[in-house]
């Protein structure tokens, strides 16, 4: 796993504690979003090295 790979996974789990604590009301309405959109961007950069 790479540098961007790892930061892009904390990132993820970040969101997802965020959510479960309901801190930051505001941003955890995008985790949906922002999840997807960091998984699709883990997987293209996974498909595009192998």
């Amino acid at each position: 796993m790479d540098k961007l790979t790892a930061w892009i996974v904390t990132i993820i789990g970040i969101l997802l504690v965020l959510a479960q604590l309901n801190v930051l009301s505001a941003l955890t309405a995008y985790n949906g979003w922002l999840i997807a959109i960091g998984v699709l961007v883990v997987g293209i950069k996974m498909l595009m090295h192998k």
